[in-house]
């Protein structure tokens, strides 16, 4: 932090997804503008743009929006130049806001364009963004969408004087399709021909080409599944909408002159886009737009150097960084900004940041948690992604993958890229804490317990004293007694559960403790290594556990796993750090619905033992 009290700590916001605002209201904004160069440099009519949620896509989309769009008065009519204000947005120069004084603007990249400032300002644009639709049914859909085209050309209000206009180009029949959306009476044609005939109208009153752009397509479409997927005609009915919508205003429009479209992932068998030849498809494996979304490693130094010092930038990098998307080692945007506006604060920024329905179904399915605990002890899965994606695929392995990877929650290293084969792991903290509650979200639902509960058992541990130890076995053994789920389906569904306990175990110790999971200590791995953080506790606790073949081998498989912690040393990083005063070595042996404990407290300083 700066010394200097006087120091005014930079504005920036964070949630809005409008370019102008943020231009105008917040110090700190990444220059992502070269991406309208590559956009015009693109030879696609259409172009699909597809990554996770709350990695710009939104503000790009804006930032289109305001260099392409002609700027107006409430007639439709060209603004004076010295009225408009979308050109200094990329510029710079002074902008006027009035009561708040003048607003200096650096130039953003892309005004060193000659050609692409040349296209500045002269396009009229259709915007829409589906985010905010969604609904138990296809009728909450439809009332959705109906609103948002409304209010689409309410934003064109100068478009209402066609209709009574005598010398109006529109023929009578238009007229009266024009009325429908300013009134709100729209029939389902209305709505399938919507963006088309916006277009037509913004064609003919500009004389120009139109640019479309469409921003999270596929969310109303994901909500749906989710939903009443389980209904497959009325699901069906919200993906013959959306086709029609798009197929109307993206293939052979006159008036199109470019076309770009946002969302998580391409959505195959939906057949969205089957009829249109003339989209291409950028996904965070491809090289194009790479570097648009997210911020890379210089682009985060560049916000750092604006700022006093803060948060270790090391730290910031594991908690945020580890993404290679199209061959760029990029950070999550989101979270980056949020913890800049939060005085470099490290947090859990992206996980509360909405749209996960459909995510976290799928990470708390029963044939998930093999992959999520192996992804969480650091192994990564090789697995081939697709990228498009059906719904019926999404509970299969590829498809659940695939899904993870597009939605930011794996990061992709290629093996064999020709036939889209990659190592998928965990990129940084932040998402690693994802999992890892979903992990503990999934063993408290097989113990049928809530978090509280479990948290009060698993508190017992750190004290390191015999008596809480005993009532934490004692517990443990009565909530494995009466839960009816967990080992139902076997033995592998047995010893899936014992693992997740584990991880939700640490899960929950990790706000006090430094937890290390197979690390190399002595001359061995230990299963878990708790090293308490400075000031919160001053035990540690080492832990191994294994699974017994039979009930009778329990006791005698427990002091086994005690014993390798002692003969392998397990205990030799614990005792670099000073301040551990306690060190409790346990072993939890497992056989179906019973556990059997055997460990030790060491009293570190003394060297002394209580031995159980």
């Amino acid at each position: 932090m700066s010394s200097n009290k006087n120091y005014q700590w930079p504005r920036i916001r964070v949630g809005s997804d409008d370019f102008k605002t943020l231009r105008l209201h917040s110090d700190l904004l990444g220059d992502k503008s070269l991406l309208i160069q590559e956009l015009l440099e693109n030879s696609a009519e259409v172009l699909l743009i597809t990554r996770p949620r709350r990695w710009g896509k939104s503000l790009n989309m804006d930032m289109l929006r305001k260099f392409f769009e002609i700027e107006v008065d409430e007639a439709g009519k060209l603004l004076p130049e010295e009225k408009r204000i979308n050109r200094l947005l990329f510029t710079g120069g002074n902008i006027d806001l009035d009561i708040k004084g003048i607003k200096q603007l650096a130039a953003l990249k892309i005004h060193t364009d000659v050609y692409a400032m040349e296209q500045q300002g002269k396009y009229p644009v259709i915007y829409i963004n589906f985010k905010d639709v969604k609904g138990s049914n296809y009728q909450d859909i439809e009332a959705d969408i109906k609103q948002q085209v409304v209010a689409l050309f309410l934003q064109h209000v100068y478009l209402e004087s066609y209709i009574s206009h005598p010398t109006s180009f529109l023929k009578e029949s238009q007229k009266e399709q024009l009325d429908h959306y300013f009134s709100g009476k729209l029939d389902k044609n209305d709505l399938k021909q919507s963006l088309r005939f916006l277009s037509e109208l913004l064609y003919k009153h500009f004389n120009q080409k139109v640019y479309i752009l469409i921003d999270e397509y596929d969310t109303p479409i994901n909500n749906s599944y989710i939903r009443f997927g389980n209904k497959p005609e009325e699901f069906e009915q919200v993906l013959e909408l959306f086709r029609t919508i798009f197929g109307s205003s993206l293939k052979s429009n006159p008036y199109l002159e470019k076309g770009v479209i946002t969302g998580i992932l391409r959505i195959t068998k939906a057949n969205l886009f089957s009829d249109l030849n003339n989209v291409r498809e950028y996904t965070l494996l491809d090289t194009k737009f790479a570097s648009f979304y997210g911020f890379t490693q210089s682009e985060v130094e560049l916000l750092l150097s604006q700022l006093p010092a803060i948060t270790d930038p090391a730290k910031i990098k594991d908690w945020y960084n580890g993404y290679t998307f199209g061959g760029k080692v990029t950070y999550n945007p989101w979270s980056i900004m949020c913890c800049l506006s939060n005085e470099g604060k490290l947090d859990y920024y992206w996980i509360d940041s909405g749209g996960t329905a459909l995510i976290d179904k799928m990470l708390l399915s029963d044939e998930m948690q093999v992959y999520l605990q192996n992804l969480t002890a650091g192994e990564p899965i090789i697995s081939p992604i697709a990228t498009q994606i059906s719904f019926s695929d999404i509970t299969k392995p590829m498809g659940l993958f695939s899904l993870l990877l597009f939605s930011g929650y794996l990061n992709p290293t290629a093996k064999s890229p020709e036939k889209n084969i990659y190592a998928l792991s965990i990129p940084n903290e932040e998402v690693k804490y994802i999992y890892e509650t979903r992990i503990l979200q999934w063993v408290t639902d097989q113990l049928e317990i809530d978090s509280v509960r479990y948290y009060s058992l698993i508190a017992l541990l750190p004290t390191c004293r015999v008596e809480d130890i005993e009532a934490f076995k004692t517990q443990f053994q009565k909530l494995l007694c009466s839960t009816t789920s967990f080992y139902q389906t076997g033995e592998n569904r047995a010893e899936l559960f014992y693992s997740g306990f584990m991880l939700g175990l640490i899960a929950m110790l990790t706000p006090d403790y430094i937890v290390e999971s197979e690390r190399e200590t002595g001359s061995g791995r230990a299963d878990i290594i708790l090293l308490p953080q400075a000031g919160r506790s001053d035990n540690a606790i080492i832990i191994e556990y294994k699974v017994a073949k039979t009930l009778k081998d329990l006791p005698s498989v427990a002091e086994i796993g005690l014993q390798q912690i002692i003969d392998k040393k397990y205990d030799t990083k614990v005792k670099e750090h000073r301040y551990v005063k306690k060190l409790l070595k346990l072993s939890m042996a497992f056989c179906g619905k019973q556990v059997a404990f055997a460990y030790q407290i060491d009293t570190v300083s003394a060297c002394t033992n209580e031995n159980k």
